[in-house]
């Protein structure tokens, strides 16, 4: 694997009455991706060969995201599984290993509650959850993130709310692994990530119970370093037969930072529970 990486060829596809931009490549058991916030999040790892040589792996930019539509927004975080299921069903997918990061896991685990039947197995990398699991120095970050983008510097408010989010340095190392342009993209979403979807999170209700509904595998990967670590053990223990794996040296950007080492979590954990059995 050759970095930074090329950006995946997406085409524009009609999906139950929108346009979504569609990656489907390779053959066997199909990988569906969940981005977060940023359409280049699985840039990387989605492309590493311990994925792309032995899976189906499946992404979209999400709606309001990238060259995907914006019609109907906003959205609920149901309604954006409800889109994930969309693709699924327009692919002819009935059931598949699904990965996300962050805000792409915790649509996830709401697809898991709305379409169990979809679902064979969970990889959940840090979900954002309705109890608070950021570490201090997250909340004061993102309000400055929040105050810059209201001036319009867009950029300046990636930089701002992710330097605490990633870590410090964290754009050096995108430099390095994701497809040039990644910040220009990045700060050009900031409309639909600040006006929708962190309202969407806001509202949502997720609970332990619902939680203990999930019977599929679940892969709970969390970075070592992440400001949200925390959230690892509160979803162990809602979800009790979920598989821990902590990622050393990494922080929250598991999928950006670290593609290699994630595309062989994911990997060893979607062989491991086969569709067929």
């Amino acid at each position: 694997m050759t970095y930074p990486v090329e950006r995946p060829a997406m085409e524009l596809t009609p999906v139950d009455g929108v346009d979504l931009a569609l990656y489907d490549r390779g053959s066997g058991e199909p990988v569906v991706f969940v981005h977060g916030g940023s359409t280049d999040e699985c840039s990387a790892v989605l492309q590493e060969p311990a994925l792309a040589a032995r899976f189906r792996v499946v992404h979209y930019q999400r709606r309001g995201w990238g060259g995907s539509s914006h019609d109907g927004l906003p959205l609920t975080i149901a309604e954006q599984a409800a889109d994930c299921r969309a693709v699924m069903d327009h692919l002819g997918i009935e059931r598949a290993h699904l990965a996300g990061l962050s805000y792409g896991a915790t649509i996830l685990l709401q697809f898991a509650l709305d379409h169990p039947d979809a679902v064979h197995t969970l990889a959940l990398a840090e979900p954002s959850l309705p109890v608070d699991t950021a570490e201090p120095e997250v909340g004061p970050a993102v309000e400055a993130a929040v105050q810059r983008y209201m001036t319009g510097d867009k950029e300046g408010a990636v930089r701002t709310a992710f330097s605490a989010i990633c870590g410090p340095g964290f754009d050096a190392t995108f430099d390095r692994i994701l497809p040039a342009g990644w910040l220009e993209r990045w700060a050009a979403d900031t409309d639909t990530l600040i006006q929708h979807d962190i309202p969407a999170l806001g509202s949502w209700g997720f609970t332990q119970d619902d939680a203990a509904t999930i019977e599929a595998p679940v892969l709970n990967l969390v970075g070592a370093e992440s400001a949200f670590k925390a959230v690892q053990p509160i979803l162990q223990s809602w979800i009790p037969h979920a598989e821990p794996v902590t990622m050393p040296d990494t922080a929250h950007c598991i999928f950006e930072v670290a593609p290699r080492a994630a595309a062989e979590h994911l990997a060893s954990f979607f062989s491991r529970h086969p569709l067929e059995r």
